[in-house]
């Protein structure tokens, strides 16, 4: 009997060593609880793949033993938050925005800074970014124009930010940049046209001198835009019953 009971200590002993153990009162062990996400979370994850970790695993009852049962893989109750996060995700996607792109620290290659617009029509989108450090988190953007003509849906986007280079040594830190961008776009084959004109920006010393405000723009009158650019002056302007015609003016500067 003393034999056996000695045997029962080493092994209860031998299994509770392999486990990190905290002190609590009265001599007693408590096994601490190992946070199994911590690893993941620190990787960058897909909103789907963050949603998983946070759902709790579907629990069935045993019809036999009356217990409970974990499914950890299959989470299947939970199929209505899923749907939920895929109508959000949707709406973003079939919606108009204008963000900033920052680099991924996580990626060694060659990385800039972009302005992304997305753009959309029914069930179809279009994200088109182009390299830009100095127009970032821009404050407004606002789709000022938007015409169907056959398969080709005409817009007119405006976007103004605060300057936020840190390559003029803080002399713009009040300064604005202005973009006029005009999209001719065929959803159909999701191909699409961009023609940009920067209208006000500090780094570039572009001066915005248009007498009306830009996002006030009734759409119906002819749109008309003047800047000053070095040393030249230039008047743009944008007919919304022709917008095949796109931005007219005298010269081509950009």
């Amino acid at each position: 009997m003393y034999k056996l009971l000695v045997i029962a200590l080493l092994f209860v002993s031998f299994t509770v060593s392999g486990q990190k153990k905290s002190k609590t009162t009265k001599g007693k062990t408590k096994v601490a609880q190992v946070d199994s996400t911590a690893t993941e979370l620190d990787e960058e994850k897909t909103p789907e793949q963050l949603l998983e970790l946070t759902l709790q695993p579907e629990i069935e009852i045993d019809a036999i033993t009356g217990a409970k049962v974990f499914h950890k893989d299959r989470k299947i109750k939970n199929d209505s938050l899923r749907n939920a996060l895929r109508l959000e995700q949707r709406k973003t996607k079939m919606s108009f925005w204008v963000k900033t792109k920052y680099p991924n620290p996580k990626f060694k290659g060659p990385q800039q800074i972009q302005l992304c617009i997305n753009i959309a029509n029914k069930d179809t989108n279009l994200t088109y970014c182009v390299n830009d450090s100095i127009c970032k988190d821009p404050e407004i953007k606002k789709l000022l124009f938007e015409k169907e003509i056959g398969d080709t849906t005409y817009m007119v986007i405006f976007i103004q930010a605060y300057t936020k280079s840190k390559s003029d040594g803080g002399t713009c830190n009040a300064g604005k940049e202005q973009k006029l961008y005009f999209v001719k776009w065929n959803p159909k084959t999701n191909v699409a046209k961009w023609k940009l004109k920067n209208i006000n920006s500090c780094i570039k010393t572009i001066t915005n001198m248009t007498k009306e405000k830009i996002t006030a723009w009734d759409t119906s009158t002819i749109l008309k835009v003047s800047y000053h650019r070095g040393s030249k002056f230039y008047d743009i302007q944008f007919d919304p019953n022709k917008p095949q015609l796109g931005f007219q003016s005298a010269t081509d500067e950009e």
